[in-house]
């Protein structure tokens, strides 16, 4: 798939094809990835397992950077913290929080008993916590209910673009990628090129990253390099 893809791009740069005219309403052109979408100054539980006060950014690319100050990121200091919150979940309460990691990782010895400490001793009345798939969560603290809804809804926004906005690259590597997901799923009797979105987020990246796994094991097994 990947050298069909490839050719396909040769053919469309040498014979110039132009898009037809669409019967439906275009999108807005995307913006540039260095485009600051939400800028704020937010409590953050650092790596020394300490609250403090960082100054969030998050760009047009949906990554969100973490400054130790205003003043360092307006004097273009690299950012502390750069994260990608692909698969990710906001969630708002300890408790909530809690039965997400009881449910990622159960007691061997089947203990149901209430943890008699939290996971994170929060500052604050208005806790966020990012729960990432294989990497290490983040949490963050509000005083106030509109800036903690803002940045949640911003969260959010990052997390469902990092997922699907692969999907509308032309890059030729990645639609040779869905055209093997495509054929694959074929096999297994689904025909609908939409059927493999059917399924909340984290279903969604969790089935890409089989397919990866099993693509690169083909591969593998062929002596191809990817």
């Amino acid at each position: 798939q990947s050298c069909i893809a490839f050719f396909c791009h040769l053919k469309d740069e040498v014979e110039q094809h132009r898009a037809g005219q669409a019967q439906l309403l275009k999108q807005k052109e995307p913006l540039q990835a260095s485009e600051v979408l939400y800028k704020d100054n937010v409590l953050y539980f650092d790596d020394n397992k300490k609250w403090r006060e960082r100054f969030v950014v998050v760009r047009a690319d949906y990554s969100l950077e973490l400054h130790d100050s205003q003043e360092s990121y307006t004097k273009g200091t690299p950012a502390r913290h750069k994260h990608l919150p692909t698969g990710g979940t906001v969630l708002t309460s300890e408790e909530k929080y809690t039965a997400v990691v009881d449910k990622a990782f159960p007691d061997p010895n089947g203990s149901k008993e209430e943890p008699s400490v939290p996971v994170v001793a929060v500052p604050g009345p208005l806790p966020v916590y990012l729960s990432l798939p294989y990497r290490r969560d983040s949490y963050f603290c509000f005083q106030q209910e509109e800036k903690r809804a803002r940045f949640v809804s911003i969260l959010n926004d990052c997390i469902r673009h990092q997922n699907q906005d692969y999907l509308k690259s032309m890059e030729c590597e990645v639609q040779a990628f869905l055209k093997a997901i495509h054929f694959y799923r074929q096999e297994k009797g689904h025909y609908e090129s939409w059927d493999m979105l059917v399924g909340t987020d984290c279903q969604v990246g969790l089935l890409v990253s089989i397919l990866l796994t099993s693509m690169l094991s083909v591969d593998r097994d062929l002596g191809v390099s990817c």
